[in-house]
């Protein structure tokens, strides 16, 4: 009964110790769709793009986006990321972070980082050459940004800003690396709908229905055309026919009253 009561106090204390356990995790976002991000502590690669956890605190790691042969082992011609990732013992003492552009590392693509975890979304953001957010000079110690919470992370961004980004949630993440996926968007698969797709429409004439109007209207051009044909073969009876008819249309004179006839006269 000892052992077991022994057992299990040994087990509480290792669960604790775990618990109160100092962690930092550096993660990277890399959005220039182009690259590797590549982490560095005492001269040894830690990470090319994926999370990285440290036991304990984490001093003096540098970071940088690799592009081919581009930037030296540590950084040399590319914008660089300097860290010191520890839980605070004393007033001032905690995590602490920045970029550099000092001699002979230069700009070379925008790079930023931000806590996370605690401190959320302190950082800075150097999308430029020339820009405010980086030391140029030792003594510039007023672009280092620090976090005295226990076991903060760090977003390291690249070609985006880390401190505009949720470093838990972050936008085209793939996989644990937080790298923006530069895979184009599949086209969709068909759909499975039941209703059939429509048949090829059969091609055919239109003739539209003849109107009454137009029945009369051929009916006149062809009575035309026949009063025509026939004028021309009898023109000097069709001549005399149409006098008659002239005439026959002509008014009748208008016939005064015998009375009015008279006093015309009596007026000559």
């Amino acid at each position: 009964m000892f052992s077991t009561l022994l057992s299990a106090v040994l087990a509480a204390v290792v669960l604790a110790a775990r618990a109160n356990a100092e962690y930092h995790t550096i993660r990277f976002y890399n959005a220039c769709g182009f690259g590797t991000p590549t982490l560095l502590a005492n001269g040894e690669v830690l990470s090319t793009g994926e999370d990285y956890t440290s036991d304990g605190p984490f001093s003096s790691g540098i970071a940088y986006l690799q592009n081919g042969d581009q930037c030296g082992y540590n950084g040399e011609k590319c914008t660089l990321m300097e860290m010191t990732m520890v839980n605070p013992t004393c007033v001032g003492c905690g995590s602490s972070a920045d970029i550099s552009l000092i001699d002979p590392h230069s700009f070379s693509y925008a790079t930023s980082f931000a806590y996370f975890n605690g401190c959320a979304n302190e950082g800075a953001n150097c999308a430029e050459a020339g820009c405010a957010a980086a030391f140029y000079y030792s003594d510039e110690t007023q672009v280092q940004v620090a976090c005295q919470a226990e076991n903060a992370g760090l977003l390291i961004a690249f070609c985006a800003d880390a401190t505009e980004l949720d470093a838990n949630n972050l936008p085209g993440a793939s996989g644990s690396s937080g790298a923006a996926s530069s895979s184009s968007v599949p086209a969709p698969a068909p759909s499975s709908s039941s209703t059939p797709a429509p048949s090829p429409s059969t091609t055919s004439t239109y003739v539209a229905p003849t109107s009454s109007v137009e029945s009369t209207l051929s009916s006149s051009a062809t009575s035309s055309s026949a009063a025509a044909s026939s004028s021309a073969k009898c023109p000097a009876r069709n001549a005399r026919r149409a006098l008659r008819l002239k005439r026959s249309a002509e008014p009748e004179p208008f016939a005064f009253p015998p009375a009015h006839r008279h006093g015309l006269r009596a007026t000559h």
